[in-house]
């Protein structure tokens, strides 16, 4: 078994400094997020109306800056734009602790925002760049798992607090800029990760990402898996304790499950799974979401113990869904997106996912108002719309997305040898 493990982590002198930002980034979110809109109430003094109204629009008003943090990926490098957005959200959060006014509250969440957008188009950027001769899909895995390892461990140890008294609150915010700034340090430790072809920076003002069928149908299916995984967080608990009676604590042990298996299965499943095609996964992987979905929208009808049966076994199908679909998305775009132009095709696909982001909330409240089940038979379509998608360009071909992945992993080959594997 721990051998099985040694050989699906990636390997180089890179992997200590990637893992120790990663789950240093993850922890001080974790540690952050639960108490998150107390802290800001706290400090501002407001109603939540109003401080989750500032963060909404923060969060869109980034989308049409992701384009320009795309090329600037492709121009400088994935390494240097991590530090830069992860220095500037840990003295965003710093700011935080003594910010006096609403405006500037707006002001760093905007730059919060963006700078955790930017940090997510970069992070694929450079796992392909550190992989070398390794399949890329290993360093994101080894990223998804840290990350779920530490917002889990992060907002467990916040929890144990059982406070929100301001004292608490104050350190909260005060762990977490610490905890992002010790992140951005480690990143200093990578590789210089440029472009460094004269051929790809010529085309760095070229890309077109919507011109890509492949890569769209990606972007497409990758929302609607984050629509399913925002909405799932959401409205659980909501669901659980109003639309169905059940007891406080079954919706904190579903959530733990999910995180305690993505962390530990994530590497061990990637590793298995290298030789099939990421749309099989993301069609398969989409397709094990709807067991946890249409077990919430039938768990009124169940007693207790047989609705505690039925829920650990529809979210542990749900956690392999995600295992294998969320892993598969992001390996795809990055096939897909052309050497050279990564950073600003994984913006386009962040510019989505901000968008999704957004719009859930509001799903979910819409939908949760017109009765216990909506919500959850129109995430199943969702889900099934995902895997017919995928399903559809694995039987076009063998598939042009494939194709075109395979072409853009022999162009990668050919001019950059940090991403001969994709």
């Amino acid at each position: 078994m721990l051998t099985s493990l040694r050989a699906a982590l990636p390997k180089g002198r890179s992997v200590p400094w990637f893992a120790g930002a990663t789950f240093a980034n993850s922890l001080g979110m974790g540690i952050y997020y639960p108490f998150s809109l107390l802290f800001f109430q706290s400090v501002l003094d407001t109603s939540l109306t109003r401080i989750g109204l500032a963060l909404t629009l923060s969060a869109l008003l980034v989308l049409p800056l992701l384009p320009y943090v795309g090329r600037l990926i492709d121009r400088i490098g994935p390494r240097r734009v991590l530090f830069a957005s992860t220095a500037v959200r840990a003295a965003a959060f710093a700011g935080y602790l003594w910010v006096d006014s609403f405006a500037l509250f707006a002001v760093l969440s905007v730059l919060v925002a963006l700078s955790m957008r930017a940090e997510q188009t970069a992070t694929p950027v450079l796992a392909t760049v550190l992989a070398g001769d390794e399949p890329p899909g290993r360093w994101m895995a080894l990223s998804r798992a840290l990350f779920n390892a530490g917002f889990g461990l992060g907002a467990l140890a916040v929890g144990l607090t059982a406070s929100a008294s301001p004292e608490i609150l104050q350190r909260v915010g005060i762990a977490n800029a610490l905890c992002i700034a010790l992140a951005c340090l480690l990143y200093l430790r990578l590789p210089r990760s440029g472009t460094s072809a004269p051929r790809g920076r010529a085309a760095l003002g070229k890309a077109r990402p919507w011109r890509s069928r492949p890569f769209c149908l990606t972007v497409v299916a990758g929302a609607g898996l984050w629509i399913v995984a925002v909405s799932v967080e959401t409205a659980l608990p909501v669901h659980l304790l109003r639309g169905v009676g059940a007891p406080p604590w079954m919706a904190g042990v579903l959530f733990t499950l999910n995180t305690v298996l993505l962390a530990v299965f994530q590497v061990p499943v990637a590793h298995r799974t290298e030789r099939v095609r990421p749309q099989t996964l993301v069609a398969v992987g989409a397709v094990l979401h709807i067991a946890l979905l249409a077990a919430l929208a039938v768990a009124g009808h169940f007693a207790p113990g047989a609705l505690t049966a039925l829920l650990v076994t529809a979210m542990a199908l749900y956690s392999l869904g995600e295992l294998l679909a969320s892993q598969a998305v992001l390996t795809l775009l990055t096939a897909l997106a052309p050497v050279g132009q990564r950073g600003a095709y994984l913006a386009f696909n962040q510019m989505f996912i901000g968008l999704a982001n957004a719009l859930t909330p509001l799903l979910v409240t819409s939908t949760l108002d017109r009765g216990p089940g909506t919500l959850w038979w129109v995430l199943t379509a969702c889900s099934l719309l995902v895997a017919c998608l995928m399903a559809g360009t694995v039987r076009a071909g063998s598939s042009g997305s494939e194709q075109a992945g395979e072409d853009a992993g022999r162009k990668a080959a050919d001019r950059d040898s940090a991403s001969a594997a994709i």
